[in-house]
């Protein structure tokens, strides 16, 4: 008699569940099951196992609205599945060709975002820890192999994580055969998806034909793709730890985030790229920036300059202003004064880039300063030499006149209901490293007139 394969497989789960810390006693999980052999065993293995580790199973199951009939068979194919098991059921319905379609998406790509959707929304509604998912050591050969011929670098190569936040996958150390062996001995019933022999999906023709003739040089390239993903997963959980402390010079806003120039600069090669890959997945909600793209990313923030601008995946784009390296989606940020630029004192300094002339003259004595908005007075003695006039940057801060402490430039504006493509067009100047006035609205406290001022700058702002 054939001996069992149900013990080593659950033996092995068990050995990845507890070397990934992928359960906790008490846990409430949603099974991910699309009626395929893969979720069904995930599903009966973690029923085994819903008593040793005190779990309380729920069955998830999503219908993309992609396959017509044989969608719904697999929708009733799950649910009666869940009542065998006497475990709730929870699932849901999408129009996943039209979200593709009205957000400029692959058919993988929108079909993940629904699947993570749902999820959430079942953590959520249904107040459940994790999501168990059913994939295996094949899809992480295949992944890995997939991200190898798309240009990914050590991120990508490490494959999919075993445990991503609420997200746990406890059969990726098992074979796709071992599952079949498994749920064959079980009796196990599952369906099939015809989408999986479509040669037009690139996880299909790796699966049918690329791995096979890889297997004919190596016949255990599998197995050696496996260790790749599992030793570059190691290397990027102690490099991920050093990202944690390069990252805390992202600033994340509304609009999207920006990186000081400097700061991105001075980091090792690994860590810049980790640290833009950081800021790209956090802005865009899972994305992944590619090869060509960081380089485009490391040879704008390495040119030098003003302004430049560059597209991203997705309708994201980078711009380097300055010494900032801003990332956001949708419209650019007006460039303004292509750099600083400086005054002449005595003198008038034009300003094309943003539409005024900047008037500066000397005074003695300690005049009484107008309520003038184009006029600054400010105390001579407290500048430095040479005087700059730029547009607005991310980052900026000064400490307006009658505060003690300092304010973003951003939130200035904010305060001021000042639109946000006006902004570029007010001049800053800036003495030494500090704003003394921002052009037309307010001076810095610390350059203000007082009682003990001996001599005078007045700037006058004026439209061209």
């Amino acid at each position: 008699m054939p001996r069992s394969p149900v013990p080593a497989l659950l033996s092995r789960v068990v050995g990845t569940i507890r070397c990934h810390h992928m359960l906790e006693a008490g846990d409430r999980i949603g099974v991910a099951v699309s009626g395929g052999v893969d979720s069904v065993v995930l599903l009966d293995v973690l029923a085994s196992l819903r008593n040793e580790f005190h779990l309380a199973l729920a069955v998830l199951h999503l219908n993309h609205g992609m396959r017509g009939e044989e969608a719904r068979r697999d929708q009733r194919f799950v649910q009666a599945l869940s009542t065998q098991y006497a475990l709730p059921y929870v699932d849901h319905e999408v129009d996943c060709p039209r979200y593709r379609k009205e957000n400029s998406l692959s058919p993988q790509a929108a079909a993940r975002e629904l699947r993570y959707r749902f999820f959430e929304e079942a953590i959520s509604t249904h107040d459940l820890d994790k999501v168990a998912i059913g994939q295996t050591a094949d899809d992480q050969a295949e992944t890995v192999l997939m991200r190898l011929i798309r240009g990914g670098g050590t991120r990508g190569l490490k494959g999919i994580p075993p445990v991503r936040g609420r997200y746990i996958r406890p059969l990726i150390e098992v074979w796709h055969e071992e599952l079949l062996a498994y749920a064959r001995h079980q009796g196990l019933s599952f369906v099939q998806d015809s989408s999986n022999l479509k040669k037009d999906y690139l996880r299909n023709r790796v699966r049918h034909e690329l791995l096979p003739a890889l297997q004919e040089y190596n016949p255990a390239i599998k197995e050696r793709l496996l260790h790749l993903a599992q030793v570059l997963g190691e290397d990027e959980s102690y490099l991920q730890g050093l990202t944690d402390e390069a990252a805390r010079g992202i600033v994340f806003g509304d609009q999207g985030c920006s990186i000081p120039v400097p700061h991105l600069l001075s980091l090792p090669p690994a860590l810049q790229l980790r640290v833009l890959q950081r800021a790209f997945t956090s802005l865009s909600s899972g994305g992944v920036l590619e090869y060509p793209h960081v380089k485009g990313i490391k040879d704008l923030i390495q040119g030098g300059g003003g302004n430049k601008r560059l597209a991203l995946p997705g309708g994201y784009w980078a711009q380097r202003i300055y010494d900032t390296l801003l990332l956001g989606k949708g419209e650019e940020i007006s460039e303004g004064i292509e750099r600083a630029i400086d005054l002449a004192v005595p003198g008038r300094t034009r300003l094309d880039g943003l539409g005024v002339e900047l008037e500066a003259a000397i005074m003695a004595g300690n005049p009484d300063p107008p309520a003038d908005p184009p006029v600054a007075y400010l105390d001579y003695h407290r500048l430095a030499f040479p005087l700059r006039a730029r547009s607005y940057r991310p980052g900026d801060r000064f400490i307006p006149l009658g505060m003690d402490g300092h304010k973003k430039l951003k939130a200035f504006f904010i305060d001021l209901k000042i639109p946000r493509e006006e902004r570029v067009k007010i001049p800053v100047v800036i003495s030494g490293d500090s704003i003394c006035w921002v052009g037309g609205w307010r001076i810095d406290e610390r350059f203000k007139v007082g009682k003990d001022t001996k001599k005078v700058l007045k700037l006058t702002m004026k439209r061209l």
